[in-house]
């Protein structure tokens, strides 16, 4: 059993309220015009109001989740069960090809013309199949390194799309870590699919090190990891930091006192700090 969920709020907070979803282990989250009338536009044209629909699984509280989002100011909470047809169909209807930096990722790619890389991510049960800022801007930092012969770590994989992009690059290995076993299965399959070898856990050995270590979660779990981040983190190596809402960056940064945080991207509201230990 699956559960459609849909509120209202303001366009301005829906960093946060998809991070409340997600943390309530969303499926998958969508967006549309929650604007009751084109008098609610603003000057830019982007409207006021979204209306931010998720599935998800059938052991949410679905109080708790209400008087959640109630607090980051949504309206309209609505909740209803779909059939197993029906949240089937939503997950894997086909979707148009995604271009990022020097990707395209779909769920079937055919006649991929070179320089582009196909990343064959079909959407499903795990999060990253690229349209999400968070995983854009990950994979737009790793297209813009030398991967060639570097140990790579993914640190909540999700579909494992960051790990595949790094082993696409060039990368000799990639590490993909996801505590939710349903990713670590999607992961596996998607890696097959895409004709990678990934190493796959659900944990974080600190016994091995890395030269590129790219976390797309929460920032909350980022704080939590941060030590053993930067232990498994080699002389030299890169860290990429995301999943941050942007009034959460001044606090992940604290928790990496070591690290020189030269690039901080942000795209609405979701930020990427990336850097190098001092």
């Amino acid at each position: 059993m699956i559960y459609e969920l849909s509120v209202r709020c303001s366009t301005d907070r829906v960093g946060e309220v998809e991070e409340e979803l997600n943390q309530a282990h969303a499926i998958a989250v969508s967006l549309r015009n929650g604007d009751e009338s084109k008098n609610q536009s603003t000057i830019d044209g982007k409207w006021a109001f979204t209306q931010v629909t998720a599935l998800m699984p059938e052991h949410v509280d679905l109080r708790e989740c209400e008087v959640a989002l109630s607090k980051l100011g949504c309206d309209g909470f609505r909740a209803e069960i779909l059939d197993e047809l029906q949240w089937s169909q939503s997950l894997h209807q086909p979707r148009a090809r995604v271009l990022i930096g020097p990707f395209v990722i779909g769920d079937s790619l055919e006649n991929v013309s070179s320089p582009l890389v196909p990343l064959y991510i079909p959407a499903g049960l795990a999060f990253g199949t690229g349209e999400h800022e968070t995983t854009a801007l990950c994979l737009e930092w790793l297209a813009e390194k030398n991967l060639r012969e570097k140990h790579v770590l993914d640190l909540g994989c999700g579909s494992g799309i960051l790990a595949i992009a790094a082993m696409k690059l060039g990368a000799a290995s990639a590490t993909a870590i996801d505590n939710d076993q349903d990713a670590l299965q999607v992961t596996e399959s998607n890696a097959l699919r895409n004709n990678v070898n990934l190493s796959i856990s659900r944990q974080l050995e600190i016994e091995v090190s890395f030269d590129f270590v790219v976390a797309n979660i929460y920032a909350d779990t980022l704080i939590q990891y941060a030590e053993r981040l930067r232990h498994v983190l080699n002389p030299g190596g890169l860290l990429a930091l995301s999943g941050v809402l942007e009034n959460q960056i001044e606090q992940v940064q604290r928790s990496y006192p070591d690290i020189q945080f030269d690039v901080i991207q942000v795209r609405n509201d979701w930020a990427l700090l990336a850097g190098s230990m001092d």
